[in-house]
C-alpha cells in the first residue's frame, strides 16, 4: 500500500550522530515553552515560590559557616567563610541542579515522545536552560553581599579584570552539565536503578569538590586528585575572581575546558544511540 501524498514517515537515522542545530531552530518555540514550563513547575504550589532560590544557598552557606567555619574551623585561604561558601555554591548548585534535573529527561518525557516527534534533546536542553534562572537571582544575591563586602572592608578591592572570566565558567559549567546529564539519562532509560544514585552521587560530589575546603588544604601529594574532579578548577576560579582566595588554577581550568569539549559530542551520539529506540522499550 503506497503512502498517501501528504505523509510523512519519520525514522530515527542511523550512523553517529550528535543534533541538528538547524532542526533544533525550527523547534525554538518549544524549546521556549519547556523552559517556562520546568520554571513554573519548580514553584508552583509553594508558599515562596522562587524566593527558594535565594533562601537556599543563603541558608546553606550559613550553615556552612556555623558548621565548618566555627566549629571544624576549616581555613578559607583569609576570605570571609560566607562569601567563601556562596561563591562555592554558586556554580556547584547550578551544576548539580542541572544534573538532577535533565538526567531524567527521557522518562520524564517518555509519553510526549510517543505523541508528537521533535528532537529529543530539547527537554534536557529545556530543563538545563532553566537552571539559568534561579542561577541569575543567586549570583544577585551573592553580588550584593558581595558589595557590602567590599564597602565594609578597609583591604578587600574589586579585580575588575577578573570578571572576564565569568563568561567561560558559565559555558564551561554549562557544558559539563549537559554532557554529564545526557549521558546520565541516556543510561537511566536503560538501567532504571541509576535513578536512586543520582542524589547519592551529587551529595557526594559536594564535599569531594572543593565548596567547602579550599584546594590549599589539600596536601600536595594528593592534590591531583582534587583537579580530577571536572568541577574543581571552575568552583576555585570562582573564589579566585571575587575573594582572590588562593590562584588562578590555570593548568586545571583547561583540563577542564578539554574533558567538556571532549565529553560532548561523545554524550550527544550516545544520548542519540539510545533514544533512537528508548519509546519502543519504555
Amino acid at each position: 500500500m503506497s503512502s498517501l501524498p501528504n505523509e510523512t514517515i519519520i525514522r530515527p537515522s542511523s550512523g553517529p550522530k550528535t543534533f541538528d542545530l538547524r532542526e533544533l531552530m525550527q523547534y525554538r518555540d518549544l524549546l521556549l515553552l519547556l523552559i517556562r514550563r520546568d520554571f513554573v513547575a519548580r514553584y508552583k504550589q509553594t508558599i515562596l515560590g522562587p524566593l527558594w532560590a535565594i533562601l537556599q544557598p543563603v541558608m546553606t552557606a550559613i550553615v556552612f559557616t556555623v558548621v565548618f567555619g566555627k566549629v571544624a574551623k576549616i581555613p578559607t585561604d583569609e576570605a570571609p567563610p560566607f562569601l567563601f561558601y556562596l561563591s562555592g555554591m554558586l556554580f556547584w548548585q547550578l551544576f548539580a541542579g542541572s544534573v538532577s534535573a535533565a538526567g531524567n529527561s527521557l522518562q520524564a518525557n517518555a509519553t510526549l515522545f510517543t505523541k508528537v516527534y521533535f528532537p529529543r534533546i530539547i527537554p534536557s536542553l529545556a530543563t538545563l536552560a532553566s537552571q539559568l534562572i534561579p542561577f541569575s537571582i543567586q549570583f544577585g544575591i551573592f553580588t550584593g553581599f558581595y558589595i557590602w563586602y567590599l564597602l565594609m572592608s578597609d583591604v578587600a578591592q574589586l579585580h575588575a579584570l577578573r570578571l572576564i572570566w565569568l563568561p567561560v565558567l558559565l559555558l564551561l559549567v554549562f557544558t559539563l552539565a549537559l554532557g554529564i546529564s545526557l549521558t546520565y539519562s541516556a543510561l537511566t532509560a536503560k538501567y532504571r536503578d541509576l535513578n536512586h544514585a543520582l542524589g547519592f552521587l551529587i551529595q557526594l560530589g559536594l564535599y569531594v569538590t572543593p565548596v567547602i575546603y579550599p584546594v590549599s588544604q589539600v596536601s600536595e601529594n594528593w592534590r591531583w586528585l582534587v583537579w580530577l574532579n571536572p568541577m574543581a578548577a571552575p568552583i576555585t576560579t570562582c573564589k579566585w575572581i571575587f575573594l582572590d582566595a588562593g590562584a588562578l588554577p590555570l593548568i586545571p581550568l583547561l583540563s577542564s575546558m578539554a574533558f567538556a569539549i571532549i565529553l560532548l559530542p561523545l554524550s550527544m551520539r550516545f544520548f542519540h544511540r539510545i533514544q533512537r529506540t528508548f519509546v519502543d522499550t519504555v
